[in-house]
């Protein structure tokens, strides 16, 4: 009879532990294999130095002592001596590799992504204090004077995945704005910029409009009242005589509600007199007729 590999003759355990995937020893090998190939992989295909952070994405098994262990044990191993890295005045670590890319070229490369991560991070920051960042205001931030690069950057800034939450805004006369939709929405800085520009009538009457296209409703004017718009109320009912006299805003009209006497306009290239007069009832008298 063959020899079992457990005595028949004791009481089993009262609970048998299994060990989990989460339990289980990290796998060492195998994390240096996938933190090389990524870094090589950046380097040479797309010329690129891979941050430290992508990093620590890429080995979320890891804590980050754990990991700064690994890739010191990494740069002792003649298999990862070309994975080099760069340390960058800010104190993020970049790393390449130097079969793909020389020193004087990483450290280009780490000038250009400390001033990706600088621009991204002053747009973010002025969003989170609620205010628009003009493209002026980025220009310090850039590594190099030409005009194409500059443009290059912040094209290859705005196709990043990891930046998916920077938003631009146009001016009237072309002029950029940046945001971050984090903290800032795109509705609301539209706002923002429309009152920057400081040209009432137009940012009353892009209002209008959008609110006349989209909803589709009019707009009661004492919204221009709030604080975003940057008007002074003593001057409001002025500016929009005004806007209703000037070229170039034909299609803004006014209508007064009968009962509250409250006003509104709308634009007539998206929204009919009736339905405009129907919505601004309902919102004036009727809504609080049904709760």
């Amino acid at each position: 009879m063959p020899e079992l590999p457990f005595d028949l003759t004791q009481p089993p355990p009262e609970k048998l532990h299994v060990v989990t995937a989460e339990e289980a020893p990290p796998d060492l090998e195998a994390i240096k294999g996938r933190i090389a190939g990524r870094v090589r992989s950046d380097s040479r295909e797309r010329r690129r130095l891979t941050p430290e952070q992508e990093v620590i994405d890429l080995v979320p098994e890891l804590e980050r002592p754990e990991l700064s262990s690994v890739l010191a044990a990494m740069a002792a191993e003649n298999r990862f001596g070309d994975v080099k890295a760069v340390v960058a005045p800010s104190g993020r670590v970049y790393l390449f590799s130097e079969k793909h890319l020389i020193a004087l070229e990483a450290a280009d490369l780490g000038r250009i992504e400390e001033a990706r991560f600088a621009i991204v991070d002053r747009i973010r920051t002025d969003s989170s204090r609620v205010a628009l960042t003009a493209a002026a205001d980025l220009e310090p931030l850039f590594p190099f004077p030409e005009p194409e690069r500059r443009a290059s950057l912040l094209a290859e800034i705005r196709a990043d995945p990891r930046f998916a939450d920077l938003q631009t805004i146009t001016g009237p006369a072309g002029e950029l704005y940046y945001h971050s939709d984090r903290y800032l929405s795109g509705n609301y800085g539209t706002i923002m910029m429309r009152a920057r520009v400081k040209d009432p009538c137009w940012a009353i009457a892009e209002m209008v409009r959008d609110r006349s296209r989209i909803m589709p409703a009019p707009t009661r004017t004492t919204v221009f009242r709030e604080a975003v718009f940057e008007i002074d109320p003593a001057l409001l009912d002025g500016i929009v005589e005004e806007l209703l006299r000037k070229a170039g805003f034909e299609d803004l009209k006014r209508i007064v509600h009968p009962k509250t006497k409250a006003t509104y306009l709308y634009s007539d290239r998206y929204l009919d007199e009736s339905r405009a007069i129907e919505i601004m009832d309902w919102e004036e008298v009727g809504a609080a007729r049904n709760p």
